[in-house]
């Protein structure tokens, strides 16, 4: 009996460390591709008014949102789809700032570059 339960244990712990070294890669993938999107400037200038959809995605995270421009700015962001991390904030920051040069959400890197990249895509994919 106590044979079979050391088994038991250490099959556990193997199967706990392959568990977490795929995590440990995955995050270390995840930022990695977030790392490589990149984002322009943004231009409003030539973004008539209206309501514009945008999406995009980074591997698991793949937020969908609107974006509303009135007399050449930015006037709300809505999500019509949330991202995999807590973005709290970053659609007001967006606003505050009329601009992708944001402060980014600490530990929800990559949600929060694709979400800044979403908003990207919408205006200038669909002015």
């Amino acid at each position: 009996m106590k044979r079979l339960f050391m088994r038991l244990i250490m099959a556990l712990v193997a199967v706990a460390s392959v568990l977490f070294l795929v995590v440990l890669l995955y995050g270390n993938f995840l930022n990695r591709t977030a790392a490589a999107v990149t984002l322009p400037t943004l231009n409003l200038a030539n973004v008539a008014d209206g309501v514009y959809e945008g999406s995009s995605r980074i591997l698991h995270v793949a937020p969908k949102l609107q974006v509303t421009v009135a007399a050449g700015k930015i006037t709300k962001i809505k999500f019509t789809t949330v991202a995999a991390g807590d973005v709290t904030g970053l659609a007001a920051r967006v606003i505050a700032a009329q601009s992708l040069d944001v402060d980014g959400i600490t530990g929800a890197t990559a949600s929060t570059k694709a979400v800044l990249k979403a908003i990207d895509n919408a205006l200038t994919l669909h002015p």
